[in-house]
């Protein structure tokens, strides 16, 4: 989930369980509900520790790690500030925690018991870094600014706040029951992956039986018909299957493309065979990340490897 939509989160949240208690902690609030983001500027020290959790939505990303860094930074404000301890403590445990829990509604998956498990873990309810949301989270921002600006009154100035606030409710529960709903129909074959609108979804088919591979990518909603973004079907020799295990077996060593699910497309060409992986978290309007791996036939080794972007074909 994007930085703005975090901001605008916890804002709203203060605002809707907190307003009447104080208005005073929601700046701190507002903080905490960005703050496990900040995790991009410490990225540079994997290089120094090797560890993958000093990656971006790695071990930040933690409700253990909320804790933590609540604690150690409550201690900070209240010698700064004269703010009691344990409110502060309060405010970041549960806003940090805000945080985690709505990145664990996206696609990404995410460490959320770091240090004390490594499992990770995704609810695939929203895509991560959703456009709609963060559209609609610069948009309230800015209106908000500009009201300010304009001196209107208090109750306009919540009204609106209101307005975003039961919107965001009701596209959350709307994402959720799709969610639901869907996946409660599908079978061990195919997986359910949200569409950049509440209303439309994506259903990858994906079977292996021997050597045969059958692939399927299909655009659905819930009120028009299924569009086919890509179908094939592709049968193997015993040494192409070979290098299509070596292939997962390579993006599996990087962080982030062993947390996202793969669509393989084979090529085929003078004396060498390559797969193209195509990552479908990130996908978009049928385009997305991909990693090529090409191998020689003859040597079987691997002789190149490419990165790109676009359409799925």
């Amino acid at each position: 989930m994007d930085f703005f939509t975090h901001l605008v989160f916890g804002g709203l949240t203060y605002i809707l369980f907190l307003k009447e208690v104080t208005f005073e902690y929601i700046i701190l609030a507002m903080f905490f509900a960005v703050l496990p983001d900040l995790d991009i500027f410490i990225m540079p020290l994997k290089k120094i520790f090797k560890s993958n959790y000093l990656n971006h939505r790695g071990g930040s990303h933690s409700y253990i790690t909320g804790v933590i860094i609540s604690f150690i930074a409550s201690i900070i404000i209240s010698i700064l500030t004269p703010r009691p301890f344990l409110f502060n403590w309060f405010i970041g445990i549960f806003f940090y925690g805000l945080h985690v829990s709505m990145d664990l509604l996206t696609t990404t998956k995410i460490p959320y018991l770091y240090p004390l498990s490594k499992k990770e873990l995704s609810f695939y309810v929203e895509k991560a870094g959703s456009q709609f949301t963060m559209l609609n989270s610069v948009i309230l921002l800015f209106m908000l600014t500009s009201l300010y600006n304009a001196s209107v009154t208090f109750y306009t100035f919540m009204a609106v706040i209101n307005f975003y606030t039961f919107f965001y409710i009701v596209y959350y529960l709307i994402r959720i029951a799709s969610k639901l709903l869907i996946s409660s129909k599908l079978n061990e074959n195919q997986k359910y992956f949200p569409g950049v609108l509440p209303f439309y979804f994506i259903i990858y088919e994906y079977e292996i039986a021997g050597n045969e591979i059958s692939l399927g990518l299909f655009k659905k909603s819930l009120f028009s018909k299924t569009v086919i973004i890509y179908k094939d079907k592709s049968f193997l020799s015993s040494q192409e299957m070979i290098f299509f295990q070596k292939g997962i077996e390579l993006c599996s060593e990087n962080y982030y493309f062993a947390k996202w699910t793969l669509l393989p497309i084979f090529i085929r060409s003078d004396g060498k065979f390559a797969i193209r992986f195509f990552f479908l978290e990130p996908m978009m309007h049928g385009r997305a990340m991909n990693i090529q791996f090409e191998f020689d036939i003859l040597t079987q080794q691997l002789i190149r490897i490419k990165r790109s972007y676009g359409r799925i074909q």
